[in-house]
């Protein structure tokens, strides 16, 4: 007979030191709920709901682990009367689940737990068989390859986050003027010797609430790549926009050059990709003036649209942006509320006006119906078009939505695929952006509302909108 595979599970390593204090019969009911909890965490959209935040977990949820009623509710009250999980009392039956969230001073290094339960283990490796069976439109020739081959240089990923730790943590520290060593830094991340103390004095200040966000992205980081590593992969279209959701799509940029592939990996990106995917939405919109659509398309294929932004802006008001600055105006102009920063939209519609005009009609019922509206044009021109077109030359890209991550050997062959065919659809084709994976710059903290996905989901919290379905 087979034996049974064992999975691992991971738990905050001073949690883990308060459960071998306390007796418990079932201990692996304990480890796979603080898990889950753990896991549902990388949806937090924002360092306030990583701070406050509590994770809604349903009852079925749970019960995909661990199926008895008693022994679930057993676990869970034991966490709870122990001070080892907090649960938030106030939900609507029927409405709304219960909700849970992992202590704030248990935030720090994991440690991999065995699972010895049998029949915990046979519902991992049942949940693990159900996410590579979920079909994925016109895709399942790229969804074989992907569970075939996406694995992740795990030390390696490890290593990278805790420099990027120890890094935030030194760099808290400077601006609140401490001075802790290195030692001192790498006892807060591994919860060792004067620990607390440390943490305690960088509370005190006022920014210091800053360390528990970055404890908390340390975790978040090191739980995606050991999904990855344990092969817990996903790989399914969202609903709404046709995206593409996979552990790649949701994995830091400074963790992918951490992929392991069988030559060297590069990544191809479209340039002024939401300013294109406009251009195509409105390039035969009989109420845009053609005059105007011209120059926006010239200036967006062309790479110069948002120094061109720029530099008008300095003209009307004196005050210079850089590049990223005005990326992040043209992503309130085109995805916030009609009556949400006139200042810009007026600034925009002074250069654009029935480009303008249009997108406030869109939005003028839901503010994210351009968002959906492009985010679907952009996927149905990657992964319904150009992806099949590459499968039979036998090549099958990674994407991340508005870009494809490939083998240095077939670079050339996708970039003129997709030129021609999305030449051939829209009659022009944007500028891409061609770089080894391992060159790619990872986004500032500064930064991070330079992404789409992250803006999205920040105008969504800002305009008290619902939050998109998490990757």
């Amino acid at each position: 007979m087979k034996k049974q595979k064992q999975f691992r599970r991971y738990i905050p390593v001073k949690l883990k030191e308060a459960l071998d204090q306390l007796s418990y019969e079932r201990k692996d009911d304990l480890y796979t709920i603080i898990d889950l909890i753990s896991r549902k965490e990388i949806y937090f959209k924002s360092d306030y709901q990583n701070r406050h935040g509590y994770t809604e977990i349903s009852k079925a949820q749970f019960k995909e682990y661990i199926a008895s009623s008693e022994h679930l509710s057993n676990g869970l009250q034991f966490l709870i009367d122990n001070k080892l999980l907090l649960q938030n009392p106030f939900y609507i039956i029927g409405v709304e689940s219960k909700k849970y969230k992992i202590p704030r001073e248990y935030l720090g290094k994991t440690v991999p737990i065995t699972i010895r339960d049998k029949n915990i283990n046979k519902r991992i490796s049942d949940k693990i068989k159900r996410n590579k069976k979920m079909k994925a439109k016109n895709l399942e020739f790229a969804k074989t390859e992907y569970y075939k081959t996406f694995k992740i240089d795990i030390e390696g990923a490890r290593q990278a986050i805790l420099n990027k730790t120890v890094t935030e943590i030194k760099s808290l520290c400077y601006r609140l003027n401490l001075i802790y060593s290195d030692k001192d830094v790498l006892d807060i991340i591994e919860c060792k010797n004067d620990y607390i103390k440390t943490r305690f004095c960088i509370m005190l200040h006022k920014e210091g609430y800053e360390l528990d966000n970055i404890m908390h992205r340390y975790m978040i980081y090191n739980t995606r790549i050991n999904a990855i590593n344990d092969g817990f992969l996903f790989f399914k279209r969202n609903s709404t926009n046709g995206r593409l959701d996979t552990n790649l799509t949701s994995l830091p940029s400074f963790l992918r050059p951490f992929l392991i592939a069988s030559e060297k990996l590069m990544n191809i990106d479209i340039k002024n990709s939401q300013p294109y995917f406009l251009y195509t939405l409105i390039m035969h919109k009989s109420e845009i003036d053609q005059t105007e659509l011209k120059r926006y398309a010239e200036l967006v294929i062309g790479g110069s649209f948002y120094e061109y932004l720029a530099e008008q802006y300095k003209k009307q008001t004196g005050y210079t942006r850089e590049r990223h600055q005005m990326k992040n105006m043209l992503f309130k102009i085109f995805f916030s509320r009609v009556n949400s920063y006139k200042e810009q939209k007026q600034f925009f519609g002074g250069l654009f006006p029935t480009i303008m005009n249009h997108i406030n009609q869109t939005n003028e019922e839901k503010h994210n119906t351009l968002s959906i509206q492009l985010q679907t044009k952009e996927s149905f021109t990657v992964l319904d078009i150009i992806l099949p077109l590459l499968e039979k030359q036998g090549i099958r890209p990674y994407t991340i939505h508005d870009s494809f991550v490939c083998k240095e050997s077939e670079a050339m062959t996708i970039k003129q695929v997709f030129i021609d065919k999305v030449t051939e659809l829209y009659g022009i084709a944007p500028a891409l952006h061609i770089d080894y994976l391992i060159n790619e710059k990872p986004m500032e903290d500064d930064e991070l509302i330079t992404d789409f996905d992250a803006f999205i989901d920040e105008m969504n919290k800002l305009d008290g909108g619902e939050d998109r379905e998490a990757a």
